[in-house]
């Protein structure tokens, strides 16, 4: 007890060498907290971006469809949604349930076509929850009934279409024929994300179950009231539908290219995180060691009147204890208020950044903060400076008592 006293004592002797350790060590933690932080908050609205784009919380599909998704079929519907959507309803925390109908086309005006997804749904019921709002579309949103579309803004720029334009919509039916309806270009969507606007149009479910001679649709899509529930809530959805010969995923079964980018983007913090508090374990090295020249004579005071050589370490030891303490303490108190700017208002990308980037990016990143994030790095910086004052230690226990007594 009185080592750690007197390590408290010494981070006092020298107010300015501490104030500059403290900071050092203040500067990595503001840095790594940071980075989590927008890391995070990145990773959060690009998933909260596919949720919204259809992907929803928990997806029901027919057995089997799942496998076969990527070429859209049409013979593995499900036929009995409203007996469905009936049995599942009355779970806690479900906040909704879309029906949608995915096919493939080949969307066509004049001399100019492209090959398209097609999504089904009751527009209007899901503005609410889609990327594609009355916010961020040029002309409006078909209702149930209403022969329009809704196209991207990367598509109507490769037609030459705009709102009120008739273009040709060419599907496959459930019956392995072929169909082709005319529809107006009811409205525009601009989401940023060109692939996506390029390749993906919007009509209302019942004209698409027109247009390809079904009443089905290809699944049932669940928003939930808290994220933190989805593999509980999809748990019981399977276990109510157990004999109804469906397949229920939660949304990250549909996300692995984000999974790998987490994988990746946490990879690259570690090396930034060791990066910093390497610079930091120097700093903090090179002014201790300044500190011991200076303190020969009270070392050698103290080895005299009997403290050990382990004493004389621990009492170093817990100086860069106390220095990690108020440093990190200080870090995270300002990466604090930092933070809250990020989570609040962001950082803004030019759009001509998002450009050719194959990943639903909002032109904001948004910060998220957690717990852990200081925890974490707080732990991180007071073990970093622990280790910083072991070399200066090491070096003040091995000074010959009497050529220290010998400075001054």
């Amino acid at each position: 007890m009185e080592i750690f006293k007197l390590g408290f004592r010494n981070t006092g002797r020298n107010r300015k060498r501490t104030l500059i350790n403290a900071l050092t060590i203040s500067a990595a933690v503001i840095a790594i907290i940071l980075f989590d932080v927008l890391v995070e908050g990145q990773l959060n609205d690009l998933v909260g971006n596919y949720i919204r784009m259809g992907i929803g919380h928990i997806k029901i599909h027919k057995k089997g469809y799942d496998k076969e998704s990527e070429r859209l079929p049409l013979d593995i519907l499900i036929n009995n949604a409203p007996e469905t959507i009936e049995k599942i309803s009355d779970i806690n925390d479900i906040r909704d349930i879309y029906p949608r109908l995915k096919a493939g086309g080949l969307i066509s005006c004049r001399e100019k076509q492209s090959p398209v997804v097609i999504n089904g749904a009751d527009l209007e019921k899901e503005k609410d929850i889609e990327l594609i709002t009355e916010k961020n579309i040029e002309g409006n949103i078909p209702k149930k009934g209403e022969y329009g579309i809704l196209i991207g803004k990367e598509l109507a720029s490769l037609l030459e279409v705009k709102p009120g334009d008739i273009v040709f919509l060419y599907s496959r039916t459930r019956y392995e024929t072929h169909n082709v309806i005319d529809l107006e270009v009811s409205g525009i969507y601009s989401i940023g994300f060109s692939t996506y606007e390029k390749s993906n149009i919007f009509m209302p479910i019942d004209i698409l179950q027109e247009l390809i001679g079904s009443s089905s649709v290809s699944e049932l899509t669940i928003m939930i009231e808290d994220e933190n529930l989805v593999d509980a809530i999809a748990d019981s959805i399977k276990s109510k539908l157990a004999g109804f010969n469906m397949e229920v995923f939660p949304y990250h079964h549909y996300l692995s290219e984000v999974q790998n980018i987490s994988a990746m983007q946490q990879s690259a913090i570690i090396y930034i995180r060791f990066i910093l508090l390497t610079l930091a374990f120097f700093g903090i090295v090179n002014m201790m060691m300044i500190s011991v020249w200076e303190r020969k004579k009270e070392i050698g005071t103290m080895r005299t009147i009997g403290y050990s050589k382990l004493q004389i370490t621990g009492m170093f030891l817990c100086e860069g204890f106390w220095l990690g303490v108020f440093g990190s303490l200080l870090g995270c108190i300002i990466a604090f208020f930092l933070s809250l700017i990020l989570k609040n208002f962001g950082i803004p990308l030019p759009e001509e950044l998002l450009v050719g980037i194959n990943l639903p990016m909002s032109t904001h990143i948004y910060g998220k903060m957690l717990p852990e994030f200081f925890g974490r790095t707080f732990f991180l910086g007071v073990i970093a400076s622990i280790l910083a004052t072991i070399p200066p230690s090491f070096r003040a226990v091995f000074l010959p008592i009497v050529k220290a007594l010998r400075e001054y």
